[in-house]
């Protein structure tokens, strides 16, 4: 059997109560604090099975030297994961959007590289099918550049994706 670690980061910089919900795991964040566990790898290369859950940790980081800090958590609960679908996800960077038009379910992802090579995944990585684009590809300004993700939703269900942007070719002037 393999097993996982399934990250999650709160950061507790307000005052009162707070409702989270944690889905997503993180594992951007790890290298930032000293763990006791060992083998990273578990983070980053392995999936939780969240069936097979055997503990829950909770750890405190960036504590003030020699100020109080307090914490309080009420229930924790395992909730359900609600299967949803998004449709037609668009990016926008400045007054340029590009659209996909596609369905991607719970756990589904795409990959747009180019104009001519988008494709959409099921959860575990096959496959799935070809996406044409609608849209020119957005071309970056120099200096700051806003990016927008909208799509639209199943009614229902409060649309979650991660959107990741990696930027090719030569440098900006």
């Amino acid at each position: 059997m393999v097993s996982g670690f399934g990250e999650h980061y709160i950061a507790v910089d307000f005052t009162g109560w707070r409702y989270f919900e944690l889905v997503e795991s993180e594992g951007a964040r790890h290298a930032d604090y000293a763990w006791p566990y060992g083998d990273i790898y578990r983070i980053y290369r392995e999936r939780v099975d969240y069936n097979q859950v055997e503990r829950l940790s909770v750890w405190v980081n960036n504590l003030p030297a020699h100020g109080n800090a307090a914490c309080v958590l009420s229930p924790v609960r395992a909730l359900p994961l609600l299967k949803a679908t998004i449709r037609n996800p668009r990016l926008t960077i400045g007054d340029q959007t590009l659209s996909f038009p596609v369905e991607l379910e719970s756990g589904c992802y795409l990959e747009f590289n180019a104009a001519g090579d988008c494709q959409t995944f099921a959860p575990g990585g096959e496959r799935r099918e070809d996406v044409k684009i609608s849209g020119a590809v957005p071309e970056l300004d120099v200096g700051e550049n806003r990016l927008r993700f909208s799509c639209e939703a199943v009614p229902g269900a409060l649309p979650r994706v991660r959107v990741t942007v990696i930027t090719t070719g030569d440098p900006l002037q």
